[in-house]
């Protein structure tokens, strides 16, 4: 990743001569296309990807119904998640994982899932969250058959995640992956406090893709 210095200064000089330009040239006009600096943070270039990437998922995505729930974790783990990225990487398919698992031994069904990874909040603060697309309905396995409505138990969910975050925090302990002490007190009593409590977890209405 770029340095931030280094990352504003391109986004400043984004669509100008700068960076560089292509010149096209007829018999009667001259064209001067400037380069952008195709950065994520830029407002014209990430918004340019993020319309590409809207606009690819909508085609490859079946028409049908959706669910969005919103995944997080307890600000107690987030200076373990920062410092340990390796985690962080493991949270999307851990969530997809946990959703499929709960569906298929509730239902006996394989549901379609997207998870989006946010890092940061309303004050672009550290704080990961997951978005997931989960659709309304579900294909029957054994009977081959698709069930067009599912009832998603916001507390069984929330326990299947609760459960898998925890694991793979507890296998990294065990690995010594992380650190085993978190602000002077041991990671593991952190781990089984948090496996008492009742994490955030949002299930919205069903609406289209």
């Amino acid at each position: 990743m770029l340095a931030p210095r280094t990352t504003f200064l391109s986004i400043v000089m984004c669509g100008t001569i700068a960076l560089g330009a292509e010149v096209y040239v007829s018999a009667t006009e001259r064209k001067i296309v400037y380069h952008t600096c195709k950065s994520r943070f830029c407002p014209s270039c990430g918004q340019r990807a993020t319309n590409f990437w809207q606009e690819e998922l909508d085609a490859t995505l079946p028409d049908m119904p959706y669910v969005g729930m919103t995944l997080t974790i307890p600000s107690e783990l987030w200076p373990i998640v920062q410092e340990n990225r390796h985690l962080l990487h493991a949270m999307p398919t851990m969530a997809a994982e946990a959703i499929k698992l709960w569906a298929k031994s509730r239902y006996g069904v394989a549901v379609h899932i997207i998870v989006v990874q946010q890092t940061f909040g309303g004050f672009l603060n550290f704080q990961p969250h997951l978005h997931v697309l989960v659709s309304a309905g579900g294909l029957h396995v054994a009977h081959n058959r698709w069930i067009p409505k599912l009832s998603y138990d916001k507390l069984e969910l929330m326990r299947a995640w609760r459960y898998a975050v925890l694991a793979i925090f507890a296998e990294a302990l065990k690995k010594k992956l992380v650190r085993s002490d978190v602000f002077g007190r041991p990671l593991m009593d952190e781990l089984r406090v948090q496996h008492k409590r009742e994490w955030h977890f949002f299930i919205s209405p069903e609406m289209s893709k």
